[in-house]
């Protein structure tokens, strides 16, 4: 049983051979007071628990009494000779009872704090990720499966203890099935469609998705051609926002896999950390940006599970004059500048001009307009990926090596160097496993997904 302890009373040292004649002949509790119980150390030896409910516990460095943080632990305290500890409820004091020579070891435990969550799960088979269960003594508890995060109110106890439990649904509808189950559909004011995968095209389609605690796009649920793994369909996302402008390269170089924006988006923004000031970090040319600190905005331990490393294909073309189609294909050729790989592998990366060109709405702008001329209201204009500014793409120019596609500010596909700054939206594939919790996908009820 443990106790809280207000107040303690221990027998001291000092009066000890007196213990030991008065308990022989009337079986007496003697007791000492708080502060004097400190100059009786070597007699007791405090035990303090290390973490909450963690059971394990280390010697007290100090003679000093544990604050109120503590809570006696009646159970575990016990002498070596046998000396007893007695707790009274009535007094909230704990009293020695010995007729001899004694070491005693009074164990505490961490008071519980106000509202108290235990997990129920006893394996490790789950992650955050996963939807979850909040039931609560004596308070409303919710488990908000869009902020992961549990929502406790209207506390009637002192000290509540809560019980949360992470539970697969029996049944899972999983992302990229329910999507390819949306083609032909009207989705928003736009609709899916299959062109070299199920995309969203349209001014404004029911594409939206909660991610990494804030709002991400669906681009549409694609093959292996597009990501590299076989026998999966994998769902690609992009940022809605963008995280800042940004060099492509610093050193002024088309090389995707060498480049100081990959290099930043699978470091520092991939795993949550502050590259500012780091060596690839850098804004417009050689600027420095002011803040390249990804310690809020990168991606959450929670997210990053779902995240799939795949293929990222590096083919590129020597112009922008070119529809999505032909796009699609050069960018899964071998047309690129001397030496620079055709591929490479990693988590995060950038839209494919492709991606860009689909987005369309195919019966506003026909599919056979080249990039560089989507600058009206039919192309561009019925494009949900476009209005973002200057944006980079993956893809280089390859008739240059320093030449990138990005997307301008008035719709149409260009290229320049590859160390402006420009907007960058993260662009990501999905683990297959994952599915939708709830949501429509739309901008007021975005798709919440499990793992």
């Amino acid at each position: 049983m443990k106790k809280k302890i207000i107040f303690i009373s221990l027998t001291i040292i000092l009066v000890f051979s007196f213990i030991i004649v008065y308990l022989s002949k009337d079986n007496a509790v003697i007791a000492s007071s708080r502060e004097e119980s400190k100059e009786s150390s070597g007699m007791f030896a405090f035990m303090l628990e290390t973490e909450f409910d963690s059971n394990e516990y280390k010697v007290a460095t100090s003679s000093e009494w544990p604050n109120t943080d503590y809570e006696f632990n009646e159970e575990l305290s016990y002498c070596e000779n046998g000396s007893s500890l007695i707790w009274n409820d009535e007094t909230n004091s704990v009293s020695l009872r010995t007729s001899v020579s004694d070491k005693c070891y009074l164990y505490f435990n961490i008071e519980p704090p106000d509202i108290y969550i235990a997990n129920n799960n006893t394996d490790e088979t789950f992650n955050l990720a996963t939807p979850a269960i909040i039931n609560c003594s004596g308070a409303t508890s919710t488990y908000n499966n869009k902020y992961k995060r549990i929502e406790v109110s209207q506390v009637s106890n002192e000290k509540t203890t809560c019980t949360l439990t992470y539970e697969e649904p029996a049944t899972k509808n999983y992302l990229n099935n329910h999507i390819i189950g949306l083609s032909g559909t009207t989705q928003g004011t736009g609709q899916v469609v299959n062109e070299n995968g199920y995309r969203y095209e349209g001014k404004d389609p029911n594409n939206y998705i909660w991610f990494n605690n804030e709002l991400w796009r669906i681009i549409g649920v694609f093959d292996a051609s597009s990501h590299g793994q076989n026998g999966e369909n994998l769902v690609k996302i992009i940022r809605n926002s963008s995280i800042g402008g940004l060099a492509w390269d610093k050193s002024d170089t088309n090389d995707w896999t060498t480049s100081s924006l990959m290099n930043l988006l699978n470091g520092a923004y991939y795993n949550r950390q502050n590259g500012t000031g780091g060596e690839y970090c850098y804004g417009h040319r050689t600027t420095i940006p002011s803040n390249c600190d990804y310690t809020e905005i990168g991606i959450s331990d929670t997210y990053r599970v779902m995240i799939k490393n795949v293929t990222w294909y590096l083919g590129g073309w020597s112009k922008s004059g070119a529809t999505a189609d032909a796009f699609y294909g050069y960018e899964r050729g071998t047309t690129v500048y001397s030496g620079r790989p055709t591929s490479t592998t990693g988590y995060i990366g950038l839209m494919y001009p492709s991606d860009y060109g689909y987005s369309v709405l195919a019966s506003s702008c026909a599919r056979t307009t080249i990039l560089n001329a989507y600058n009206n209201a039919t192309c561009a204009g019925q494009s949900w990926l476009y209005g973002r500014g200057y944006e980079w793409t993956i893809t280089s120019r390859s008739s240059t090596s320093y030449y990138v596609f990005y997307v301008g500010y008035d719709g149409i596909l260009v290229s320049l160097n590859a160390n402006n700054g420009y907007a960058v939206r993260p662009t990501l594939y999905l683990n297959s496993s994952v599915y939708v919790i709830d949501g429509n996908g739309s901008i007021s009820d975005p798709y919440i997904i499990g793992m």
